[in-house]
């Protein structure tokens, strides 16, 4: 008997389970999530790019500065003799020093025009720099990147002649490799392999120890015709 009726159990227990198995589902309270909204930009990796840029950017200004400093002569020493009454110097004023703190900060405003997309806030903010002090530390960085803008923007023809300026003018500055390398690839981007191909070639023997150069080298193992 009480395996019939532990028997009887257990078909009635499937009975049940058949029927729940049957009914439809009860619809979610949580609606699903909305596959075709894109998701918000995060601002955070823009201020990320900003700052990795204006941190190479300062890396290469010091470098030409110890550069320059490196090349300098060594100063003359004082003629023998007695010592001679010391000339009075004027005190140096403290306008230079505004002046070139300023273009610094508008040289860091530019890049962070530049590091949001907006390319002709950035191109204007270089400029100014640029025209600022066309022979100044900052000089050969503002036409670089007033390049980039153009590059950025697709306007390959406008890059190159940016790019050709600071490899002309200022060909023995920290930026000139770069240019040389991005007028490379300008001309990759506007379709002309053969000159894409001579402008890398002339950065790796221009300047051979420099990132550019590394760069160059693997952008050719890259090109195909």
């Amino acid at each position: 008997m009480r395996i019939a009726a532990a028997a009887l159990a257990l078909l009635l227990l499937g009975a049940c389970a058949t029927k729940d198995a049957d009914k439809p589902a009860a619809p979610s309270l949580v609606p699903p999530p909305d596959m075709t909204v894109a998701p918000a930009p995060d601002a955070r990796i823009d201020e990320l790019q900003t700052a990795m840029t204006e941190l190479l950017e300062r890396i290469d200004v010091l470098n030409a500065r110890i550069a320059k400093l490196e090349a300098g002569a060594a100063p003359a020493l004082p003629p023998a003799g007695p010592a001679a009454a010391p000339v009075p110097k004027s005190q140096p004023t403290a306008q230079p020093s505004l002046r070139a703190a300023a273009i610094a900060d508008d040289y860091r405003n530019a890049l962070m025009l530049y590091g949001k997309s907006r390319w002709g806030d950035a191109r204007a903010a270089f400029q100014r720099v640029f025209d600022a002090d066309p022979s100044g530390d900052l000089a050969d960085n503002a036409l670089f990147w007033i390049g980039e803008t153009y590059y950025a923007a697709g306007d390959y023809s406008n890059a190159m002649k940016f790019y050709e300026r600071v490899t002309k003018e200022f060909g023995e500055t920290n930026k000139a490799p770069d240019a040389m390398f991005k007028t490379g690839l300008a001309f990759e981007k506007s379709g002309d392999l053969a000159m894409a191909r001579r402008s890398l070639e002339e950065c790796i023997r221009r300047y051979p120890y420099s990132t550019a150069a590394s760069s160059a080298k693997l952008e050719l193992k890259r090109i195909k015709y």
